[in-house]
């Protein structure tokens, strides 16, 4: 709902009274702010040496998967003293995060893992330490940001309704999500009762009309790639808290990484050093069952080690053998969600005065401008369709050849001119991906009180990194570096690598 919320904030709300550069500044002010909360996350960080205790005595530890948590995790054992081994079958680093910079010549756009928070403490503190620089996502307050529900899209008197009732319904969730503990939402009181509730239950209850039902739930389920029926209202208070309440609302998507954000796993991979990482070369075994654990690859090749970490999507998790096994109930749900990179002529929204964002309930479920905050002049520029739930099964099963067809169709609905300024397009089919084999997590009913205590102790000596992991910030990249820092630095207090 994040952006639904700020889109009509800013046209509606609070925020349209701030001018684009007021709005900047408290940006800054407010990633400030997050930084200073920040000091003492990283093993790594400027402080390290206050926080070390003995070395772990050449402790090894295995990380299988070089995702955006596996790395994270790495490094900071790394930085603790670990002996550190990284395994990933792709031919890459970054997993779920991809950036292309083909798709419009000279401009980055995002195949994966997109937008980052003012309140995504690990991300900014990463980015301080790497001298990473993150560009601001388009401001256009003065332009409609075109919503569609039923296949037709809204008049702005419409949205405006929408907004009037939107943002009392939020402040109900803020109030729900004030107790919740966010990283360990097990443990709030009520919690198995809170768990059992579904998102939808809270939407069906909300106070407004059709409209507003409507575009949260085309928000929700596309964001999070299943129905709300389908999805756990403490997970979703979880992540509110998590993100700061009202923040999460107005904070959590304002940045991306200039260059890419497959920067910081390239960085990340430079500080562990290209001897401590094994691309190309799958998992097919892992034995935490005996004094010594074990991990043998697709070539025989074995490996042993103190720890493995596991650290690749749930979803592929049964392509390893694991011994002792992993109990189903542990597995969290993961969402379908596609991307449609899709190159245009020009910014052709603008003429219009529209907003390259816009909400749809048809089987596209967003678009947003790719290259926003990149100066693309009047030529070129990115526009991206993000689909999730059943939009995404609708759009993955439709036959590649009828596939620009089909998103043209819908496209034409919420952002008009798109099939004249078309050039070309990339899908991305994560669920279809075989290191993937889905979107992200959403935890479902049930979910968090099986699953999460089980993630966060880990059975053994085999533990769990990845933005499944992470209750507060799940589905962002933020949770997958924030559950990859967290899980580095109790291995290093248990092992009195750190205090």
């Amino acid at each position: 709902m994040s952006g639904l919320f700020y889109r009509l904030n800013r046209r509606f709300g609070p925020l349209s009274k701030l001018s684009q550069d007021e709005l900047l500044a408290s940006r800054r002010e407010a990633m400030k702010a997050t930084l200073l909360a920040s000091a003492g996350l990283l093993i790594s960080g400027p402080s390290a040496l206050a926080r070390m205790g003995r070395p772990p005595a050449g402790k090894r530890v295995v990380v299988v998967g070089a995702g955006f948590g596996g790395l994270a995790c790495a490094y900071e054992l790394l930085a603790a003293g670990y002996d550190v081994t990284v395994i990933d079958a792709r031919n890459r680093v970054g997993g779920r995060v991809l950036s292309f910079n083909d798709i419009v010549p000279g401009k980055n756009v995002e195949g994966g893992g997109e937008l980052i928070g003012s309140n995504h403490p690990t991300w900014v503190a990463y980015a301080e330490k790497f001298n990473l620089k993150f560009l601001d996502v388009a401001e256009d307050a003065d332009l409609f940001t075109p919503i569609v529900l039923g296949g037709k899209p809204l008049d702005e008197e419409t949205c405006n309704k929408v907004w009037e009732e939107l943002d009392p319904a939020l402040a109900t969730a803020n109030a729900m999500a004030e107790p919740i503990d966010a990283f360990e939402p097990w443990k709030t009181p009520g919690a198995k009762e809170i768990d059992a509730q579904t998102v939808e239950s809270w939407i069906s209850q909300a106070e407004g009309d059709a409209n507003l039902k409507a575009a949260m739930r085309a928000q929700l389920a596309g964001d999070n790639g299943v129905g709300c029926e389908q999805q756990s209202l403490l997970g979703l208070l979880a992540a509110i808290k998590g993100g700061g309440l009202e923040k999460y609302w107005s904070d959590s998507e304002v940045y991306r990484c200039d260059g890419g954000n497959q920067l910081l796993a390239t960085k990340l991979a430079e500080g562990l050093g290209a001897n401590r990482i094994v691309l190309k070369l799958p998992v097919t075994k892992i034995d935490t069952s005996k004094g010594v654990c074990v991990v043998t690859c697709a070539d025989n090749r074995t490996l042993e080690c103190d720890d493995v970490v596991l650290a690749v999507p749930p979803t592929t998790w049964g392509k390893i053998e694991i011994k002792p096994g992993i109990p189903t109930d542990m597995a969290p749900q993961l969402g379908v969600n596609v991307k449609y990179l899709a190159q245009v002529k020009k910014r052709f929204w603008l003429d219009a005065k529209r907003s390259g964002f816009s909400l749809s309930d048809t089987d596209i479920s967003w678009t947003w401008e790719s290259t926003d905050g990149q100066d693309t002049g009047d030529g070129p520029a990115g526009l991206t369709a993000f689909s999730g739930a059943a939009a995404a099964a609708a759009m993955r099963g439709t036959p590649a050849g009828e596939r620009d067809a089909k998103y043209a169709k819908d496209m034409e609905v919420a952002q008009p001119g798109f099939k004249e300024n078309f050039i070309n397009a990339r899908f991305m089919d994560w669920p279809g991906d075989q290191w993937t084999l889905g979107g992200y997590s959403c935890p479902k009913p049930g979910n968090l009180l099986t699953a999460g205590p089980k993630l966060r102790a880990g059975l053994g000596k085999l533990h769990f990194a990845g933005e499944h992991c992470s209750h507060a910030f799940p589905g962002y990249m933020e949770g997958a570096l924030n559950s990859g820092v967290a899980l580095a630095k109790r291995l290093a207090v248990r092992d009195g690598a750190a205090k």
